[in-house]
């Protein structure tokens, strides 16, 4: 685990569309113990990787990949085991959380980003901090690529509505149904 403290004045010349403090706040200190795929899904007991080392972890069942020949495929695979799904915006929408995923002009999968319920992105930058940014173009460029998909779960505080649904059917069917029995 990294011990020294929260310093994020490196990270404007990490991403040339950061031209200065109010394009992000950071939002932790460093730790190396998850990475960005792990914070943007909300699993931050495990650095996610598909790599076969010790230290990363992958969705069992799914394929462990050489540096640099990760699959976009596989990365969607892994955030469909978390209940995530392709979707085709970035808007934010009340019942989902929702996920960016940024891949390199060379088709390498860099880095993945959070829609906080305010419409700000989260994002852990490798074993550093957790930043909070107002856009995706804030990290876009030669570090971490462009974004290249959209990943959306319905939130646990509103269920699908189907059950919510069957759920009021079936007490009107014993509440009606009881009444009948009575006449």
């Amino acid at each position: 685990m990294i011990t020294r403290p929260r310093d994020c004045s490196w990270v404007p010349g990490s991403f040339e569309d950061i031209t200065g403090i109010n394009d992000f706040q950071c939002r932790s200190d460093p730790d190396d113990d998850y990475n960005c795929i792990a914070w943007a899904l909300g699993k931050t007991n495990h650095f996610w990787w598909p790599r076969n080392e010790a230290g990363y972890y992958w969705p069992p069942g799914l394929p462990k990949e050489p540096i640099s020949g990760e699959t976009v495929d596989n990365f969607i695979a892994a955030f469909k085991t978390e209940g995530y799904l392709p979707c085709s915006h970035s808007g934010v929408e009340r019942k989902y959380q929702k996920i960016a995923l940024f891949v390199s002009a060379y088709g390498r999968r860099k880095h993945a980003a959070c829609l906080l319920e305010t419409g700000i992105w989260s994002s852990k930058l490798g074993p550093s901090e957790d930043i909070e940014h107002a856009t995706l173009k804030c990290l876009e460029g030669r570090t971490y690529g462009r974004v290249r998909m959209f990943f959306k779960k319905r939130r646990p505080e509103y269920p699908p509505s189907g059950r919510v649904l069957t759920k009021l059917r079936s007490f009107l069917s014993r509440y009606f149904g009881s009444r009948q029995g009575r006449s």
